[in-house]
């Protein structure tokens, strides 16, 4: 089937009402707007389930998903997105089977195009205020989706595994100086280090071309050298390279999943997923803590803003 002929998914998930009002959790208000968007998110979370199970592609929520799913059984009070992730071999499989079988209108970007390293499935590129598209994603008229990460394996050696990140970490710095500008780029050493990246990894970088979508695919080749059979740990390396911490789980926790609640559906967590909070959040990672979330929240403060000027010029 074409992605021309593919039919909308429709609304599948039932909330009751009583999901939708404002209420405060953990002494944290939620307005309405955010409930609305939480609710599309997870009709987002039920077809990449649907195309996972039927695919058999093995998936895990993560990061402040996998901790609300532990501790609230559902959203973060002050969260406002889903992420969910996959090792590797099963993100590429995704990545095929999203292309083939995601509702018309929908994306799956692989993360080298929007310059993050990360895939996303979103619903679209534009807000809609159509009946149609409030009554699937339950009133919600923003661009939602959920953010899938892919788990890398280690190499083995230590010696291999310093080399491995620390070519990782040189691109991701010729990666940012990109965003500084020609007049930058031409008063730095940045052609030499581009030049001396080349000869490391064996490559040519075609001047004329989008380097910034060069330098990620480059990147993202590198971050998956290694398989499983090769290695004791994982790591989600597209979110380590350009930080100072590196977070690292045993292949072992990530063997398999199970699915427990998560506010009105059932979402796969690691079967060691204490190990994997731990790592993450620390031991207390049962105690709330607001600053758990980085992003700016909420997610839609700048889609608003674009609402409103749609709506002032058709006044």
């Amino acid at each position: 089937m074409s992605s021309n002929e593919r039919e909308s998914p429709g609304k599948r998930l039932i909330f009751p009402d009583a999901f939708f009002q404002e209420e405060v959790r953990d002494g944290f208000f939620i307005e309405k707007k955010m409930k609305c968007a939480w609710a599309a998110q997870l009709e987002v979370l039920y077809e990449i389930d649907r195309i996972c199970r039927e695919n058999g592609i093995q998936y895990f929520v993560d990061s402040g998903t996998l901790l609300g799913t532990v501790r609230h059984k559902g959203f973060i009070p002050w969260d406002d997105d889903i992420d969910i992730a996959m090792k590797r071999d099963d993100y590429r499989s995704f990545f095929f089977a999203a292309e083939r079988e995601l509702p018309a209108g929908w994306i799956f970007s692989d993360g080298n195009s929007h310059g993050q390293g990360y895939g996303r499935v979103v619903t679209g590129n534009i807000n809609d205020i159509g009946t149609e598209r409030l009554l699937q994603f339950h009133g919600c008229p923003y661009v939602v989706g959920v953010d899938i990460f892919p788990l890398d394996y280690v190499p083995p050696m230590e010696e291999e595994e310093k080399t491995w990140h620390l070519l990782l970490e040189y691109l991701w710095i010729l990666y940012n100086d990109l965003k500084k500008g020609k007049e930058y780029l031409l008063n730095s050493n940045f052609e030499q280090n581009l030049r001396q990246a080349e000869e490391w990894c064996r490559v040519r970088f075609d001047r004329n071309g989008d380097m910034e979508i060069q330098l990620m695919k480059l990147m993202n080749q590198i971050a998956q050298l290694y398989g499983r059979g090769e290695a004791e740990e994982l790591e989600m390396v597209v979110c380590d390279w350009g930080s100072e911490h590196r977070y690292k789980y045993k292949c072992e926790w990530y063997a398999d999943s199970t699915y427990v609640p998560f506010e009105n559906v059932m979402v796969p967590v690691p079967v060691k997923y204490k190990e994997v909070l731990t790592v993450l959040y620390g031991e207390d990672y049962m105690i709330p803590k607001r600053a758990e979330v980085y992003h700016d929240y909420p997610f839609y403060k700048e889609q608003d803003i674009l609402l409103d000027k749609f709506w002032k010029g058709i006044k």
